[in-house]
């Protein structure tokens, strides 16, 4: 799959997958912004959060990124880009399924982030209390390796891409599609609650994901069973 079909679909599984997102960020956001009194701290906490968050969405883009780059220097470039092809239309797939049906195809990859959020989990005590700007920073950076499915298979798409910059474009994309319903977090529920009821705009993300990603699959068929192989 190309980087502008991956960018649409992680931007879809961000904006789309932001109910779920907010139940599990939402009450950081929420907790950051109880460390200030004034509406300026307040918000000011919520916009480091997602920095943080952007820091780490990136970093962890552009280290799966440079897994992928491995696959096509163990395997050779044209059969390792055609195995990160077909992965990417697999997780695309995977992400569109969960978007439309709440199906939970993302569960393997969850539990590979509740690993490492087991490692991180401890760190976060050196960030509370959110007294401080570079506080709000920091636990943003941790609190963006939460367990996420979205996260991590949008980490996965990253890393097909075989490269460590698009990696972490893919990653920044995810985040744009849910800074809007986070940066609300802390502001008003009904907003919240608007994005939850969009069930048919989830649904019509999430078939739009599997056709990408079902195009992604029949690629490498089109070819084989293009002008070319008849012709020979």
């Amino acid at each position: 799959m190309n980087a502008e079909l991956l960018l649409p679909a992680a931007f879809l599984a961000g904006l789309f997958g932001s109910a779920h997102c907010v139940g599990m960020c939402g009450a950081m956001v929420i907790l950051f912004e109880g460390q200030r009194a004034s509406l300026r701290g307040a918000w000011l906490h919520r916009v480091l959060y997602n920095t943080g968050r952007l820091g780490f969405y990136m970093l962890l883009g552009a280290l799966a990124g440079l897994g992928g780059s491995l696959i096509t220097q163990t395997a050779g470039l044209e059969i390792g880009l055609a195995a990160l092809r077909f992965l990417a239309g697999l997780l695309v797939i995977a992400l569109g399924l969960n978007l439309a049906f709440d199906w939970q195809t993302l569960a393997v990859l969850e539990r590979t982030g509740a690993g490492l959020w087991r490692r991180l989990a401890p760190l976060t005590r050196h960030v509370l209390p959110v007294a401080t700007p570079g506080r709000a920073l920091a636990g943003g950076l941790l609190w963006g390796a939460l367990p996420c499915g979205l996260v991590y298979s949008s980490a996965g798409i990253a890393g097909t891409t075989g490269n460590a910059a698009t990696g972490a474009l893919v990653m920044f994309a995810f985040w744009l599609g849910t800074a809007p319903t986070l940066l609300l977090a802390g502001a008003s529920a009904a907003k919240l609650s608007i994005w939850r009821r969009q069930v048919i705009a989830r649904r019509v993300a999430g078939l739009l994901l599997i056709v990408l990603g079902s195009l992604a699959l029949g690629f490498p068929l089109l070819r084989l069973l293009g002008p070319g192989h008849h012709g020979h």
